[in-house]
């Protein structure tokens, strides 16, 4: 029997899914921002039933994090936390193009 996961949304991945949302209305047709908005809450929710999914993050090699990975949703990295207590953070949601090495680093506050 697996243990249900916790996922908890930071205010900053919300303040981002907000924030792409936003740009994809002004841009995008309604129904792709739904498809596109879809694709991140259904990669998110996935967690639940596979919590070790996801992959190493390229910018936090050098620190030798364990325990954040990246989930592909389209065009969108999700950085997630996997936290022991069988709980999932989600830190952060950004298109593929941008440069998140500074971001992940800030937003998680490593050096």
């Amino acid at each position: 029997m697996t243990t249900a996961v916790r996922i908890i949304w930071t205010d900053h991945a919300i303040d981002d899914v907000t924030a792409i949302r936003e740009y994809l209305l002004e841009n995008e047709s309604p129904l792709f921002v739904e498809r596109v908005t879809a694709q991140i809450l259904d990669e998110v929710a996935s967690l639940s039933t596979w919590p070790s999914k996801g992959v190493f993050i390229p910018e936090l090699e050098d620190l030798q994090l364990v325990n954040y990975r990246q989930l592909l949703a389209g065009q969108h990295r999700i950085i997630i936390e996997r936290d022991p207590r069988d709980i999932c953070y989600i830190h952060i949601v950004a298109h593929t193009t941008r440069d998140l090495g500074a971001l992940i680093r800030r937003r998680l506050g490593v050096a």
